[in-house]
């Protein structure tokens, strides 16, 4: 059994759970969770899936010409796709239709190209060490 990783989930289930509840509840204070919020974490979901569906069919692609992928690094490579692509896509159309200034649309950019680069660096970790 694997300690380590066993309390780096749980522990990650517990700081992501309670990060959402106070973002929520702190978004709501603020005034924030309006028709366009909603809107765009909506439209967020939707293409993340889409990227999820792709990564799918790659590592469905990969398994048919024979390459041995377990079932733990077909789920990772699943998750990280999943969470990374939700996060670029949402901070991407959170400074589009929020129209934000100059300075701040460098560091989208900015926080984008850090989520594209840890995520490459986590998939090919979970590749090779898995």
């Amino acid at each position: 059994m694997q300690v380590g990783g066993l309390v780096g989930f749980v522990l990650g289930i517990v700081v992501g759970l309670s990060c959402l509840y106070l973002g929520k509840r702190k978004l709501k204070r603020n005034r924030g969770d309006d028709e366009m919020y909603r809107h765009v974490w909506q439209k967020t979901r939707s293409i993340s899936w889409y990227a999820t569906t792709v990564a799918i069919y790659a590592l469905l692609f990969l398994v048919l010409i024979g390459v041995d992928i377990s079932t733990v690094e077909a789920l990772s490579i699943l998750l990280i796709v999943h969470l990374f692509s939700w996060a670029i896509v949402g901070v991407h159309l959170s400074s589009y239709y929020y129209n934000e200034s100059e300075a701040d649309a460098q560091i989208f950019k900015f926080v984008i190209g850090m989520f594209a680069v840890l995520g490459a660096a986590f998939i090919l970790l979970t590749i090779f060490f898995l």
